[in-house]
């Protein structure tokens, strides 16, 4: 069915005055939103890609067939007409696209054409754009969106009716480098393309990358114009061998003017009191002994915790064997940090008559800013600290662990609460409670675990950016649900460099998504596609399960990433053929080959004189038996052998517990984990990285061993994983991490 044309003229020409790119995109933007649009016609969005120097070929804009005709006339067939419209809409889906136009009569008929088809539902026809066909090349998109927690972001991928189809798309968070632009094109299964393959004329690359910059560069338009546009497209971006052409543009403007985040607040002066205080209050302790409050005094005294602690209630006079307070302000000495779990109407409060006397609390008492919360809000809760001078962790927070302050929310054994050198944040209480349990039993060492719960003050940004400082902190893992200020966390990691391995579990993906509003950018970014051009920006390493968090820090905390090669290039040696089978196969699934041993290699190990049945090929597999021959000494020579060898990046050792402990008479399995450890005391250099893993039948024999091996090797600084596949993942995160730095060291030499 169609319709009369319902026309109304666009203004071609907007009159705007020269005053740059920016001011005279900003006037565009002001004259839209003037006349009530929520999006720009093409034409218009292409007036603001002209303006930060983007190629767009040469038009005209007219109200009717009859003027198109006219102005046709200006321009050099061969033409293409389109329908302008400020409304959303697939213009080619709808028939209001004509290309291959040979002259003004036919683009005449052409407009006509679409006029007399338009159907009548659709958006009203507001005029038609009349232009210069591009030269053929390969189709690009190029997009734009603002996304809540990370501001202006921008995606390149395959262009045309393509980019849904097969979704051949990346992004990053603006401001994009050169590097940051290159890295994407080169991310993209369709790199072939513009590259040349079958017979093809390479595109012209450096164009293509100065179209990326020009949207998501520094001074670019969406860093400059980010908190106007909710979304743009342009797509197709048309690359040939010489120049890149916008033949399409899509512009989709926000409710209104978005003003820039608030700041956060200045960190406190110091975090020692946070993680090592002298003076502790805690609220929540009832005189039955049940209260969260004593749990958390029998946890203090059970790491000697040695400054004073202070038991705050209304009316008792002696809990846990200590004198009591009536409140925060009351207490003989200031509070470097108050646990805070009495009932929420209280908590206010509390907070407010601090008077000035407490550093930090933490807040467990949960109902503030949870879902169906109410009563006293969060926002009262962080009035109330302000008032009373206090820096608030939580609400909905469990606490600290500090192993060097003696202070824990878990029960912890005395023995694993050694101070070490990863740092942890979470959102949850829960997962901090594997952090400190779990983690201790795999042998990590923590500078701190701190749960932040609904981070109604300090939140994620805050602990990072200490973390990160933090002489004592190596390694920071971070599990995190929202993380607010994405901007702030992602200039926190840029501007670290890689100076620290940060591991993330993103809590969520797939809850979260961007809305897409007629655009591909919208419809194509989701919260795992932001997160990923995070990691790809920053170095952060994205974990997807608790346990795989755990083992990458392991992995971290035990091995310095060289910063002189990727560690790619493994020798395995273990027993068991089909065992080195299987590793060799998951070990490549996860990017990784096994080394050539050098010359040099192979005649010290035909040196040994290994026995029958052991191979010293790559894998070296050695059968139990042969072993037992030497009572598992002779993994001393081998690992000194793949040690000095230069092709070899890490040595994964592998033992199959169950059958070495058959050999009952034999310390097998505790020799060779001596041999490990000797040789990695004797590391020196850029020697290649040496991981374990011990394998087990789940018997409660075979699983004693190997804890106490463990906790031997990993206090030598050797990883020890259960499994080759979390072995694997672990070193992928390793290599990642390293192709970082080395990627970060040579774009140095790069403009930014």
């Amino acid at each position: 069915m169609t319709a009369e044309p319902n026309y109304r003229v666009l203004d071609a020409e907007p009159g705007v005055a020269d005053d740059g790119p920016v001011a005279r995109a900003r006037q565009i933007l002001a004259s839209a939103r003037g006349q009530g649009q929520g999006a720009l016609d093409e034409s218009t969005g292409k007036s603001l890609l002209e303006a930060f120097g983007i190629d767009v070929p040469a038009s005209a804009v007219a109200a009717t067939p009859e003027e198109a005709r006219d102005r046709a006339a200006r321009l050099t067939p061969p033409f293409v007409v389109k329908v302008l419209s400020t409304q959303p809409l697939h213009k080619s889906d709808l028939g209001g696209v004509r290309l291959n136009l040979d002259g003004p009569e036919a683009v005449h008929d052409a407009a006509t054409g679409i006029a007399d088809s338009w159907l009548s539902d659709a958006p009203p026809i507001e005029g038609f754009l009349v232009e210069e066909m591009a030269p053929a090349g390969q189709e690009v998109v190029i997009g734009g969106f603002l996304d809540p927690q990370f501001g202006p972001m921008v995606m390149v991928g395959l262009g045309g009716v393509f980019v849904e189809v097969f979704a051949d798309v990346t992004f990053r968070v603006c401001p994009i480098t050169q590097g940051d632009a290159a890295a994407m094109l080169g991310e993209l299964k369709a790199q072939p393309l513009l590259n040349g393959a079958r017979g093809r004329r390479p595109v012209d690359m450096s164009a293509l990358i100065d179209a990326l910059l020009a949207i998501g560069g520094k001074g670019g338009l969406l860093m400059e114009l980010g908190e106007e546009l909710a979304e743009l497209d342009i797509n197709p971006l048309i690359v040939g061998p010489e120049r890149a052409v916008a033949v399409d543009a899509r512009f989709v403007l926000t409710g209104e003017c978005v003003a820039g985040g608030l700041e956060s607040p200045p960190l406190p002066d110091s975090f020692a009191p946070l993680f090592a205080p002298k003076t502790i209050a805690v609220a929540g302790v009832s005189g039955s002994g049940q209260g969260p409050g004593n749990r958390f005094i029998r946890n203090l005294r059970s790491l000697d915790f040695e400054g004073d602690i202070y038991p705050i209630h209304p009316s008792a006079t002696e809990l846990e064997g200590l004198p009591v307070y009536r409140s925060l302000a009351e207490t003989p000495k200031p509070i470097d940090y108050a646990y805070i779990a009495v009932p929420k109407a209280g908590v206010a409060d509390m907070l407010r008559t601090a008077d000035g006397r407490v550093c930090f609390a933490q807040i467990m008492t949960s109902g503030f800013g949870e879902s169906g919360a109410r009563g006293v809000s969060q926002d009262d809760l962080l009035a109330a600290a302000r008032a009373g001078g206090v820096r608030i962790l939580g609400p909905n927070s469990l606490g600290t662990y500090s192993p060097r302050g003696r202070m824990t929310f878990t029960e912890t054994q005395r023995a694993h609460a050694q101070a070490g050198r990863v740092g942890v944040i979470s959102q949850s209480g829960g997962i901090g409670v594997d952090f400190v349990r779990t983690g201790q039993a795999r042998g990590l060492r923590y500078s701190a675990v701190v749960t932040i719960g609904n981070s109604a003050d300090l939140g994620p940004n805050d602990l990072l950016e200490h973390f990160l400082a933090d002489p004592d902190t190596a390694v920071i893992g971070m599990y995190l649900e929202d993380i607010g200020d994405g901007r702030r966390f992602v200039s926190l990691l840029r501007a670290a460099r890689g100076r620290k391995p940060v591991v993330l579990l993103k809590g969520g993906r797939s809850a979260q998504g961007q809305k897409a509003v007629m655009s591909h950018t919208g419809a194509l970014a989701g919260d795992m596609r932001v997160w990923l051009a995070v990691a790809a920006q920053t170095g952060c390493i994205l974990v997807e399960t608790i346990e795989e968090l755990l083992d990458v820090l392991l992995m971290f905390q035990s091995i310095t990433p060289s910063d002189t090669r990727v560690s790619r290039r493994l020798a395995l040696f273990g027993n068991g053929g089909g065992a080195s089978v299987v590793a060799t196969d998951c070990l490549v699934g996860h990017g990784f080959d096994l080394a050539e041993p050098s010359e040099q290699t192979r005649a010290r190990l035909d040196a040994l004189e290994l026995p029958d049945g052991a191979s010293a090929g790559n894998p070296i597999d050695f059968p139990a038996n042969a072993f037992n021959r030497s009572n598992g000494r002779v993994a001393e020579g081998v690992l000194q052998a793949l040690s000095g060898d230069v092709a070899t990046d890490v040595i994964l050792l592998h033992l199959n517990m169950p059958v070495l402990m058959s050999y009952r008479e034999s310390q097998i399995v505790p020799n060779i984990v001596d041999a490990a450890i000797a040789q990695r005391a004797a590391t020196e250099g850029d020697a290649p990285h040496l991981v374990m893993v011990f394998r087990s039948d789940g018997s409660e024999e075979v699983d004693t061993l190997r804890r106490e091996q463990r906790q031997r090797a990993v206090a030598a600084g050797i990883p020890v994983f259960e499994s080759f596949a979390m072995a694997a993942t672990a070193l992928a995160a390793l290599a990642r991490f390293e192709a970082f730095q080395a990627q970060r060291r040579a774009d140095r030499s790069l403009p930014s």
